[in-house]
């Protein structure tokens, strides 16, 4: 192989370096043992931003003169054609590809390459209804940022895994007025779900399954749910479906009306009832309307030990803050109370009008004192009527007038419940987005 001078080779890899220094570049120079260096290649664009079915060009600029072929990482998402220094790409549905244009070898120069990363992100409904209608077992759909996807007909998504994935800094709005009908697994993240006009509950479980079958659960991860009138989620299945996770992880949840936020009344069960570093409150001024704002019902619905006879149920309600929800009413409804195989652990939460006075933990237990279950409860803040009740709560695993150990006595001010602002700066507990300390 034809030698190339080693200074005057390094003297124009760091001119071409300076000059394109904006650009992003690949490959390097071998001293190794050979004066040959590597192809200069650099890239328009090293990121780039598309709707489904949208087309754009690439290009490259190189030195060297070998040849030029592009390739996917994942044609599905983003498929590439053309050769040379240009080539057009399509996106086909939301996800992340690569497109990487290499050179070969070629003379005194080695092979190089540059890439550029696409990430094609849903911007309508209709590009929603697209891609879950795809003939999929696992539908993985991403929203653009700050996009306002107006949710107006019902969905109907049988036999896949659906995952809903929004920006996690500007997260999408679905403005939903109809409703969204599954029979698996579903997570939603990174969204704000406009119900002002909602006239169905949301999220409602539909498996018409004739034998026991499991599945993983139900997600709502740093969602904002504002103006609710219905059900967030609502288990209408046969009772032959039991979930491992229902959680409610990171997220504000507004109801306005005298509906269950979590409704598993009719059938169907999970083992885990999570929610964590979440806010769950009523806005109605109403106190016949808040008494009927329940957090969870499974009142008229199944026991874990009807689909599982070893099966145990955790409620495991953590690092959140709970207002004006359940008011004169037990905190929860249960298809079955005091039973061995409930576990609950309540810890660190902040609890404003929830529940009965002087009975919100207990309400979790559908108001009954009992030792049957597993009950681990610590760090939590009871108000009712601006009065701190923690020595006066009811104690969930003793029938003994005796208070509930290890909770903060403090009475907590928050900025504006009225308008879902409930920053505070009085007590170390509940969701941690409003604390002030």
């Amino acid at each position: 192989m034809r030698k190339s001078n080693l200074l005057g080779g390094a003297l124009l890899f760091a001119a071409l370096f300076v000059n394109t220094s904006c650009k992003e570049i690949f490959g390097n120079m071998d001293l190794s043992g050979d004066t040959t260096v590597s192809s200069y290649v650099a890239i328009n664009t090293a990121t780039k931003t598309a709707a489904p079915a949208e087309e754009f060009t690439l290009s490259i600029t190189k030195i060297g003169d070998g040849t030029v072929t592009w390739s996917s990482s994942d044609p599905a998402i983003a498929e590439v054609q053309g050769a040379g220094l240009s080539a057009k790409v399509i996106a086909k549905k939301s996800g992340n590809a690569t497109i990487t244009a290499n050179v070969a070898a070629a003379g005194n120069y080695q092979a190089g390459s540059a890439k550029c990363a696409v990430a094609v992100r849903i911007q309508n409904f209709e590009q929603l209804k697209a891609e879950l209608g795809d003939e999929t077992t696992e539908v993985k759909a991403y929203l653009a940022e700050n996009a306002n996807i107006v949710f107006d007909a019902n969905q109907n998504v049988v036999g896949k895994k659906v995952f809903i994935i929004g920006d996690e800094q500007k997260p999408a709005t679905f403005v939903v007025t109809k409703q969204f009908t599954f029979d698996n697994d579903f997570e939603i993240s990174n969204v704000t779900l406009d119900f002002t006009n909602q006239s169905n509950d949301f999220l409602k479980f539909m498996g018409e399954a004739t034998e026991l079958t499991k599945f993983e659960g139900v997600k709502f991860e740093n969602v904002k749910a504002i103006g609710m009138k219905k059900c967030l989620f609502n288990m209408n299945s046969k009772q032959t479906y039991l979930m491992n996770n229902f959680s409610i992880i990171n997220s504000v949840i507004e109801m306005t009306a005298d509906q269950p936020i979590i409704n598993f009344k009719s059938s169907g069960c999970a083992y885990n009832i999570n929610i964590d570093k979440s806010t769950m409150y009523c806005s109605s001024t109403d106190d016949a309307i808040a008494k009927k704002a329940l957090p969870y019902t499974s009142q008229s619905g199944k026991g874990i030990t009807q689909l599982d006879e070893n099966g145990k149920q955790t409620f495991n309600i953590t690092n959140s803050t709970f207002y004006n929800l359940s008011k004169s009413a037990n905190f929860f409804t249960l298809a079955k109370n005091s039973q061995k195989w409930l576990v609950y652990n309540v810890n660190n939460n902040i609890f404003v009008d929830c529940g009965k006075d002087k009975q919100t933990i207990i309400g979790i237990n559908q108001g009954q004192q009992s030792d049957n279950p597993t009950w681990t409860v610590s760090g939590n803040v009871i108000n009712y009527g601006g009065n701190d009740r923690c020595a006066d709560e009811k104690n969930p695993y003793s029938t003994k007038a005796t208070p509930i150990v290890n909770s903060i006595a403090k009475v907590v001010s928050f900025k504006d419940a009225a308008k879902g602002d409930f920053t505070q700066s009085d007590a170390d507990a509940g969701d941690p987005r409003w604390k002030k300390l």
